[in-house]
């Protein structure tokens, strides 16, 4: 195959692309002239308003391009202050809460303490009433008293109660000093929230509900409540002991 020939083909074919389809079976000419001239004004129109919308997005797309810059630009100009104020909350937060628990320690240690002085004040009462007891006069019979010397007060347990009264003097001053009180109960009005009644007594001589012994002091600290009294009550005679 020469070149010529090689040419000749090459236009048949390229004459038989470009020609026009034949039109489909059973569809009028003039129906298939007019689809074709619609289909070339849409074409057209689409082309106008897809460079208007083109356009348009372009614009909407720069303007949100600059609303984003200018959001960024302000959160970068607040994001220290925000940051240095969120770190501040925090290291205030956490001073607030070391001094909480310095104070909730400095409170248990102070109360610990105070549970150790009242119960050494217990302590010094009890052996001031028993050298008391000890040191009490005895009974003697005439023969004694014709013969005998009169026996005065032992020296030594003097000086025993003295140092117990200084003791507990000092003590008092102590728990004065912690703002901790004893709690007032002999001949008072019994009062549940700071005291207990563990024993009672019937009495026609004070009136019903009156505290009429102390088994254990009670105190009060920084005006709560620190250990309730143990006290005896009095009580209402009942009839058939008031008939004997």
């Amino acid at each position: 195959m020469n070149r010529d020939e090689m040419v000749r083909r090459l236009e048949e074919w390229v004459d038989g692309a470009l020609a026009a389809e034949e039109p489909p079976r059973g569809i009028d000419a003039e129906i298939l002239a007019a689809l074709g001239a619609g289909e070339e004004e849409a074409g057209e129109a689409n082309r106008r308003c897809d460079s208007y919308a083109l356009w348009s997005a372009m614009t909407a797309l720069a303007q949100e391009v600059k609303l984003q810059g200018r959001a960024f630009k302000e959160l970068s100009d607040t994001l220290p202050a925000e940051a240095s104020r969120a770190t501040e909350e925090l290291r205030a937060a956490h001073r607030e809460r070391e001094r909480d628990l310095e104070r909730e320690s400095e409170r248990r240690s102070r109360k610990e303490a105070l549970n150790v002085l009242i119960d050494l004040r217990d302590r010094l009462a009890r052996g001031i009433e028993s050298v008391s007891q000890a040191a009490a006069p005895v009974k003697v019979g005439w023969v004694e008293r014709m013969f005998g010397q009169p026996r005065g007060p032992d020296p030594r347990i003097e000086a025993m109660i003295k140092g117990y009264e200084l003791a507990l003097e000092r003590l008092d001053q102590a728990l004065s000093d912690w703002n901790a009180r004893e709690i007032r109960c002999d001949g008072q009005m019994f009062d549940p929230r700071r005291m207990n009644a563990i024993d009672r007594e019937e009495s026609s001589d004070v009136p019903a509900g009156t505290v009429i012994e102390v088994y254990r002091s009670g105190y009060e600290w920084n005006g709560e409540v620190f250990r309730p009294a143990q006290v005896k009550v009095a009580c209402a005679r009942t009839a058939g002991k008031d008939d004997e």
